[in-house]
């Protein structure tokens, strides 16, 4: 994917605009994507099952790669496009930063909608994928201010699957600011939130510590 195809994504950002008409249409835009990719991928599916599950019929070629095309051409219009571009493309970190925005999109998703979020784009593992990957190229400086939120987001909720990412994303961002949020986390009423802003304390001053439930469940003991 090139970057000036990133403008056919601006839709995208819909998914966390606060007027709920805008977030239905992103949404309705992107099930309609999603359908229209599991229709092809059906069809090459029954076909296959019809040949024992080996190849399309030598018959059907012609239609097979039609579908093939289409069905790829559904997926290069998904919410998930510039993101799988984000994780999984071998270039440099600097033509990889204008799709940052795009995977601090899917978090800000989860963490504001999450139940649109689950609805559509859930998948713990591209989660995980997204705060790794993060953490190791950084923050552009248009997502270092989402990324801060987002971490005291994660700090302040109730705790959900791959959370513990977000430890590894805050080394990754200006320390003063982060530490600010960990300041004030730590005068919070709710005795999680206290913790979370502990370890990340203890995260933070020790930036060669292994981020793991292990860890984490290390320094609750000591």
């Amino acid at each position: 994917m090139h970057v000036d195809q990133l403008t056919d994504f601006a839709w995208t950002f819909d998914v966390v605009h606060p007027d709920p008409e805008r977030r239905r249409a992103a949404i309705e835009r992107e099930r309609g994507y999603q359908k229209e990719w599991a229709r092809h991928h059906a069809w090459i599916v029954r076909q296959r099952t019809a040949e024992g599950g080996g190849g399309c019929p030598m018959g059907l070629l012609a239609e097979y790669d039609q579908v093939h095309a289409a069905m790829r051409d559904a997926y290069d219009r998904m919410f998930a496009a510039p993101i799988w571009h984000y994780l999984s493309s071998a270039t440099t970190p600097e033509e990889l930063a204008p799709f940052t925005r795009h995977a601090v999109l899917y978090l800000r998703w989860e963490t504001e909608y999450p139940d649109e979020w689950a609805a559509l784009g859930k998948s713990w593992a591209a989660k995980r994928h997204v705060l790794r990957t993060l953490a190791a190229l950084g923050p552009t400086p248009e997502t270092h201010g989402d990324l801060l939120g987002l971490v005291d987001a994660a700090i302040r909720r109730e705790h959900r699957c791959e959370d513990l990412g977000y430890v590894k994303v805050a080394r990754a961002l200006h320390g003063p600011s982060v530490r600010m949020i960990v300041d004030w986390a730590e005068e919070d009423l709710d005795g999680l939130v206290r913790l979370r802003a502990g370890y990340l304390r203890w995260a933070l001053d020790h930036p060669a510590a292994p981020v793991t439930p292990a860890s984490w469940r290390a320094w609750l003991r000591g």
